[in-house]
């Protein structure tokens, strides 16, 4: 669960503006609620990305969800109100409640209201909540909520990172201590203490950001490639439905990217469509990923065919791809205010809709002569 990578095409330039902005740079809890949506997205798409050999577990949903007797595998619960009442080899956790009152013999990573941890956790603990009540003994912890508690119980061998508008330690921290907040009480010990405000926060965010944007670029540009070397034909499908109709594939692509969001919140609000929200969430991020790819490979392709340079070769659509990736990152960090992000938008729509009409019609029947129906 340590390594794991998840891209999102839109979001690396969005963040830089984002974080720039003078709302972040004033609003300490503009800054908390979007390290609480990265936690939760980090939550979300860990079992996702994980090989299905990696490990056994198993999947609970319910109303109330009540764990009575041990389990010997890793558990994935979706519930309004989960109790864990006895030990458990590993646990990701969706809910408004949780409560876990046994050993977890893991990781533990929950993602809900309130939050209460009165158990030991052989591995890291990884909540985010509105009220996260920590007691037990862990290795390491990152807690992201509105408020935070660390109760006189609980005991961290290692270190914790936490942000929250109100941090209160009442524990044990054997490491050290990153509590990025303006409201913070110590009451236990700390082996090392680091109290990030609002004023010192931001240069050490935006810096990493930037190491991050680069290697996310190159990153973006390697998967790019090895796609585009693996499915050539299908890429080349995607570019063949973009001639019919641009403003088409850009208007159906907008739309569809918002049904996509609002299909996945109403379904996040039921627990029996919680696994339909997380795949829904899962598909969209897959449909945005290869959107701006197949844009570049289209704009790369136009412009060699401009030049008189046709061909269907590995090399050649490489070229293409990287030719239109490299001018669609030019034209994402022009310095017009919200000329980037107007960009990605009509980028990432247009290669929506195209990869959408693209399986249409892989899906519709095939033949030499005109089908009616």
């Amino acid at each position: 669960m340590e390594n794991m990578k998840c891209v999102y095409s839109m979001n690396l330039n969005l963040t830089q503006n984002w974080l720039s902005h003078k709302v972040f740079q004033n609003d300490m809890t503009a800054r908390i609620k979007y390290f609480f949506i990265l936690c939760m997205a980090s939550i979300v798409l860990v079992p996702l990305v994980i090989p299905d050999n990696a490990f056994a577990f198993q999947v609970i949903s319910g109303n109330q969800i009540s764990i009575q007797e041990p389990v010997q595998d890793e558990v994935i619960i979706f519930g309004e109100t989960v109790y864990v009442d006895a030990p458990v080899r590993g646990a990701i956790i969706f809910a408004n409640t949780i409560d876990v009152n046994a050993p977890i013999e893991g990781d533990l990573l929950l993602a809900g209201r309130q939050v209460t941890v009165n158990a030991d956790v052989s591995g890291k603990i990884v909540a985010a909540g509105n009220i996260i009540d920590l007691g037990g003994e862990s290795t390491n912890v990152i807690l992201a909520a509105n408020s935070v508690h660390f109760e006189p119980t609980s005991v961290v061998n290692k270190d914790a990172y936490v942000a929250g508008g109100s941090i209160n330690n009442e524990g044990n921290i054997s490491g050290q201590l990153v509590a990025m907040t303006d409201d913070f009480q110590n009451n236990g010990t700390v082996g090392d203490l680091e109290i990030r405000s609002q004023d010192s926060m931001m240069p050490d965010i935006e810096g990493w950001l930037s190491l991050f944007g680069i290697l996310f670029v190159i990153g973006f540009g390697i998967l790019g490639i090895i796609l585009v070397k693996l499915l050539p034909k299908q890429f080349d499908s995607v570019r063949l439905v973009m001639k019919k109709s641009i403003i088409k594939n850009t208007v159906v692509g907008f739309l569809l990217i918002i049904l996509f969001v609002v299909v996945i919140v109403l379904s996040a609000i039921t627990v029996v469509g919680m696994p339909v929200s997380v795949f829904g969430l899962l598909v969209l991020l897959i449909g945005l990923i290869l959107s701006s790819l197949v844009i570049s490979f289209v704009i790369g392709k136009k412009i060699l065919e401009l030049l008189g340079r046709k061909s269907s070769g590995d090399l050649h659509n490489i070229s293409s791809f990287l030719i239109g990736f490299v001018i669609l990152n030019l034209l994402y960090a022009v310095p017009i205010p919200y000329f980037g992000q107007i960009v990605q938008v009509i980028v990432t729509s247009m290669g929506f809709g195209a990869i959408y009409y693209a399986v249409r019609k892989s899906r519709s029947p095939v033949s030499g002569e005109k089908v009616s129906i």
